[in-house]
């Protein structure tokens, strides 16, 4: 039996901002000592940037990162954002 998941909706990145600030804001999730950093490709908003700790900051596809913040959040971390 093949477990799917939902599609997330209502990710930060969804609403709708003026476009010269959207492109610069940062969403953390964080728990205890762990935080992830999303942030837009201002190149191609195809694609999110996501940092865990002080790593290194990867592209993923924009579906891709929906699913990582959606587990993320799912198993207790905490939104925050900054521009």
């Amino acid at each position: 039996m093949t477990i799917s998941e939902k599609y997330p909706e209502n990710i930060p990145w969804d609403l709708n901002f003026d476009q010269d600030k959207y492109k610069s804001i940062q969403w953390m999730l964080s728990k205890a000592d762990i935080v992830y950093t999303f942030t837009r490709s201002r190149i191609d908003d195809k694609y999110v940037y996501i940092q865990k700790n002080d790593g290194k900051r990867r592209a993923y596809k924009e579906y891709e990162a929906r699913f990582t913040y959606q587990r993320l959040f799912d198993e207790g971390y905490s939104l925050a954002a900054f521009t």
